[in-house]
């Protein structure tokens, strides 16, 4: 660098960094210098920083070269009036470039000059810190930088490397950064870019929030040491309690009891929970109990003793539906706060794709909250500040930086996809102890990202909690090897058999412990095979004269609504709930079920008919008088079961713990349409017939479900598919062919989720948005139906709000594209439909996925147009009470 001038630091305040001033700013621009400076800062304040075990001046000077791409003419050339032309001459126009990946080529070309803040490995070499610690500090935009091209390279103009040396030499001077330590393994190193990413996007985006932040002019950061000290240091500490990301203390740890004062005699998992010896280092449990055994206070008993002891600072519970994350939530919402110390301000956020529509939640949303759009295809053309409130004002995502989040799995699964932000995620769990209900839940393409989530979390320092009334030991073992994996361990077999049982697998050792089950759980719950609907009708008819609350638990939607109708026939006046509601009904359905059916229902509302589908087959607190389900997988029967019979209370006289079970007769030799003849839907619910065939005769041959000691002997024997006998002859080939279907979803998932090993960089997947790499894979595509009605000359959502954007969310059911494909605009109202559109957010206006339906009143119902696939325009309905119901296709 002979060849160009010495720059002091005022030459190096001339560059800006942000120059989108808020009205009444003191400066037209924010100098970079002041802006690096300003994410070093926040960098070190930040609690995150302490999990990368590095000294926080080393930290300081790694973030502050984050934006160090920024000096190139390609960038500075964006606000011409802001030109550094005494530093890189007259303005001219220079090939477009992503400023993120302009600094990871200047930074791999400086090395050398970056050598004193890089330790050496044993045998002397710093180039061990190749792409990837470079990688991790510019690619701070979601994702990692992509190389630069050579003509752009060949660009950069010799005042900009000046430049870019100039900085990195201040950087050094400012830091005194002791040296990088080499982590001492290639997968070490990866755990590091792993880390360091998601410590500098977050400190990116709380250092270029204006608010925290404001515009200094180039003078201001003339003295860039005063600076750091007196204004990016203390500005760092305010921002960081501001953005509620400090740590909340917990409470001294005194038993369950004192986490749950109803709770005066712990059940035997709880006790496991409280006693149990904790290793240091991250930990995962397994906790494998029966419904209603207390596993939820178990593991937030658990995890209270971690927070304790350091080994987290929060939770994240993941959940499998937005039905459970919503019930977990209120649960939590009661609890939440004796974990923490009384001086504490802990935050508790609900996330999934609805979590604003649920009333409890909405009321904690900060005014400001807003829907910033859609995010451009190229993260570096993003400001950070819009980016950071996007983000921030996206609960789903916001859970993740909490004290406590609550949400449905998704969002933890996406910290192991390559999406945008996927570091940020993983630095948000990583000081968290997770906690995955019904982890049994899954099906192999999440079972597959759960996996990998075990692995990132347990190697970014984090630990686990897994809970399960119905977790087959192949599975179990499985999760544990991919635990252990993350901590750098062989794998281990697992051999108890035990039931209940509690699995706690740590850095050294796996302990297996088996629990007595909950004084007053062990019942046997008889199983009555039923073949025929109106035996199931007529038998649900005489239960409701009796008083009973019923529910039947259907496999698909147009069951349910079939059974709905056909008990209506009947005189009864059955509640339906399932997914194909529009979300205020859904929500509204949710609501009263609870409040009828949960453990606080009385005697007088209690009696009556619930005909669901799996929406209550997990978490909700649900307690029938009567059960009765199609055929379904045993373990998910088992979970059925859970909601017969839950909470002690008086029965009607003639009630017994029964289920009724839809199902054609398990005979030795079953044709091809031994399921099809008589669920139709199920067939294409639970693909693999041989399972539902081997449920059938198992539960029917014990006549009863007899617990604890029938769960494990029922689980293994329904899963086993190699034994004798396990898979008749005209079921062979849709057997296998769902096994290939598991095994190549499987697949896609291991093609789909990052690789740990390969460290924040380009090849560790393909990196798209959050809306790109599924967290569930489809097996038919989906569009989302937003009703709407006339107002007069005006199209409105179906739902009165009086936030639009809530109003037309609450107006939105899913139905799969083969059923509706196009809903056509009723003539006349075209340019009605267009002003509504105009009001959705970019997405939902580009996305041939949303769709407007434009209803019309016919008595309770509403009416509209829609198209499926391949067919000719038809009248479909909807109605509060049944929901939504597709056009018949034509015969």
């Amino acid at each position: 660098m002979s060849d160009v001038p010495l720059l002091d630091a005022s030459d190096l305040a001339a560059f800006w960094g942000k120059a989108q001033p808020h009205e009444g700013a003191d400066s037209p621009l924010h100098p970079l210098l002041a802006h690096s400076l300003d994410v070093a800062a926040v960098a070190m304040a930040l609690p995150a920083a302490a999990r990368l075990g590095l000294p926080l001046s080393t930290i300081g000077f790694w973030v502050a070269l984050h934006d160090i791409g920024k000096l190139c003419g390609a960038f500075q050339g964006k606000v011409p009036e802001h030109w550094p032309g005494t530093i890189l001459g007259p303005c001219v126009t220079v090939a477009a470039a992503p400023h993120d990946a302009l600094g990871l080529y200047l930074l791999s070309q400086m090395i050398d000059r970056l050598a004193p803040a890089i330790g050496p490995t044993p045998k002397g070499r710093r180039l061990w810190i190749g792409p990837r610690i470079p990688q991790a500090v510019a690619g701070h935009h979601g994702r990692p930088a992509v190389e630069l091209p050579a003509i752009t390279r060949l660009q950069i103009e010799p005042g900009a490397r000046a430049a870019a040396a100039r900085f990195v030499d201040l950087m050094l001077s400012l830091f005194d950064p002791e040296p990088l330590p080499y982590p001492g393994s290639e997968r070490a190193v990866a755990r590091l870019g792993w880390q360091l990413a998601g410590l500098t996007i977050l400190a990116d985006w709380i250092g270029s929030r204006q608010g925290w932040f404001p515009y200094v002019k180039p003078q201001d950061v003339a003295d860039p040491a005063a600076y750091l000290r007196e204004r990016a240091i203390p500005q760092a500490r305010r921002a960081i309690e501001a953005a509620s990301l400090g740590i909340a203390a917990p409470r001294r740890f005194e038993g369950v009891g004192a986490l749950f004062p109803a709770i005066s005699i712990p059940t035997p998992v709880q006790l496991w929970a409280e006693t149990v010896a904790l290793p240091p280092g991250p930990v995962l449990a397994v906790i494998e109990d029966l419904t209603g055994s207390g596993k939820t206070e178990a593991a937030l008993t658990l995890a209270h003793r971690l927070l304790v002891g350091g080994q987290g600072s929060g939770l994240f519970v993941a959940l499998p539906t937005m039905a459970t994350a919503n019930a977990m939530y209120g649960r939590l919402a009661e609890a939440y706060r004796r974990l923490f110390a009384d001086n504490a301000n802990p935050s508790l956020v609900l996330a999934h794709g609805r979590a604003g529509l649920d009333a409890r939640f909405a009321a904690t949303i900060a005014p400001d909250d807003a829907d910033h759009g859609r995010a451009p295809d190229e993260p570096a053309d993003e400001p950070a500040e819009a980016h950071c409130a996007a983000w921030l004002a996206d609960d789903s995502r916001r859970a993740l930086l909490a004290d406590i989040g609550v949400g449905t799995i998704d969002q933890a699964l996406f910290s192991v996809l390559p999406v945008r932000h996927a570091a940020l995620r993983q630095q948000g769990l990583a000081g968290k102890i997770l906690i995955i209900d019904e982890a049994h839940a899954f099906d192999a393409y999440m079972h597959r990202e759960l996996r990998a989530l075990l692995e990132f979390h347990a190697a970014l320092g984090g630990s686990a909690i897994l809970l399960s009334a119905t977790l087959p030991l192949a599975t179990r073992q499985e999760l544990v090897d991919s635990f252990r994996k993350g901590l750098g361990q062989a794998k281990a077999p697992l051999g108890a058999t035990d039931y209940p049982l509690a699995t706690l697998a740590g850095p050294a050792a796996i302990v297996e412990t088996r629990c007595d089950p909950r004084p007053g759980l062990s019942r046997s719950v008889a199983v009555c095979e039923i073949s025929e609907p109106d035996v199931m009708i007529e038998r649900i008819a005489r239960a409701h004269a009796g008083g009973q609350a019923v529910a039947w638990v259907r496999n698909t939607v147009d069951d349910a609504i079939a059974a709905h109708a056909a008990c209506t026939a009947r005189g009864l006046v059955p509640l339906l709930f399932h997914a194909r509601f529009a979300m205020a009904d859904r929500l509204a359905i949710e609501a009263e079920v609870l409040r009828r059916f949960g453990k606080d229902g009385t005697p007088a509302e209690r009696p009556g008919v619930l005909i669901a589908t799996q929406v209550i087959e997990q978490s909700l607190d649900l307690d029938f008088d009567l059960l009765c389900s199609d055929l379904a997988p045993v373990d998910l029967l088992i979970q059925r079961a859970g909601r017969l019979w839950r909470h002690r209370r008086d029965r009607p006289h003639d009630a017994r713990c029964e289920m009724l079970l839809l199902s054609p007769p398990p005979v030795a030799e079953p044709d091809i349409d031994w399921l099809r003849r008589l669920l139709p839907g199920t067939e294409a619910v639970y693909r693999d017939p041989a399972l539902l065939w081997r449920t059938a005769r198992a539960l029917f041959a014990r006549g009863a479900i007899t617990t604890p000691d029938d769960m494990r002997p029922l689980i293994e024997t329904a899963y086993d598919r190699d034994g004798p006998a396990q898979v008749p002859e005209a079921l062979r080939l849709a057997a296998e062919r769902a096994e290939g279907e598991a095994r190549a979803a499987s697949g896609i998932a291991a093609q789909n989720v990052l690789r740990f090993d390969h460290g924040y960089a380009r090849d560790a997947g393909l990196w798209e948005r959050d809306d790109r790499t599924p967290t569930r894979i489809e097996r038919e595509e989906h569009v989302t139906l937003r009703l709407a009605r006339r107002n007069g000359d005006s199209i409105v959502p179906y739902v009165e709000d009086p936030d639009p954007r809530r109003a037309w969310a609450m107006s939105e059911i899913g139905v799969a594209r083969r059923l509706i494909e196009a809903c056509p605009v009723p003539a006349g109202l075209d340019a009605a439909a267009r002003q509504a559109r105009a009001g959705w957010g970019r997405w939902e206006r580009e996305s041939d996925r949303y769709l407007l339906a434009i209803v019309e009143r016919e008595g309770d119902a509403f009416a509209f147009t829609s198209t499926p696939r391949g067919g000719k325009p038809r009248i479909s309905r909807y109605s509060p009470v049944i929901g939504l119901e597709p056009a018949a296709p034509s015969a």
